[in-house]
């Protein structure tokens, strides 16, 4: 049973699709964790979630005050589950589901700008595997140009710092591990990475 932990809608349950076995949401303590460390961040921020799932990181944004969520959902059955949330919270107004890649262009021009807060959340294989794992990393480094000048790109992958290869455009990453398998990594925008 996952839930919004903070804000608005704090206890409220969010429905999950359990016919896909690769949705990994966030677990309320490291959620929770690393809400903490960006609580500041989310009065009326703007925020691009990409593989968002049902919706966990995207509404709990919301929840705690962000005036405009993009979540990026590329499987149908998922993304209509997000849909619902979206509906149940009655948060249509700040919160929008696009059924599309998260790696692809139209979530970077569909994202509200700039961006304070990106949360990427790739599928497990995804960072695993060096091919994909640099698809990952090419797209983060493309959110930088439509990010504002200060705020935090927030990567969760089952690969630490060591094997995550730098990301152009930002400084970091700072390091929080959370079991043998789940890091995350926060990133901040480099000034002198602002498009001229």
């Amino acid at each position: 049973m996952v839930k919004i932990i903070a804000g608005e809608y704090r206890s409220r349950q969010l429905l999950s699709d359990r016919s896909d076995a690769s949705t990994r949401p966030f677990l309320s303590r490291v959620k929770e964790s690393v809400f903490s460390m960006l609580h500041e961040w989310f009065d009326g921020a703007r925020v691009l979630d990409l593989f968002a799932g049902v919706g966990t990181v995207g509404l709990e944004a919301v929840s705690r005050g962000a005036s405009s969520v993009l979540m990026v959902e590329k499987k149908l059955r998922t993304f209509r589950v997000l849909t619902k949330n979206i509906e149940r919270l009655g948060c249509g107004d700040r919160a929008k589901a696009l059924l599309g890649d998260a790696l692809g262009q139209v979530s970077l021009l569909q994202a509200p700008q700039p961006v304070d807060l990106v949360f990427v959340d790739p599928p497990y294989e995804m960072m695993r595997e060096p091919p994909t794992r640099r698809r990952v990393l090419d797209q983060m480094e493309r959110c930088r140009g439509i990010m504002a000048d200060k705020g935090f790109l927030i990567l969760r992958s089952p690969v630490g710092p060591d094997e995550v290869e730098a990301v152009h455009g930002f400084d970091g990453p700072e390091v929080h591990r959370y079991s043998k398998e789940m890091w995350v990594l926060m990133y901040e925008p480099v000034q002198s990475a602002l498009p001229s």
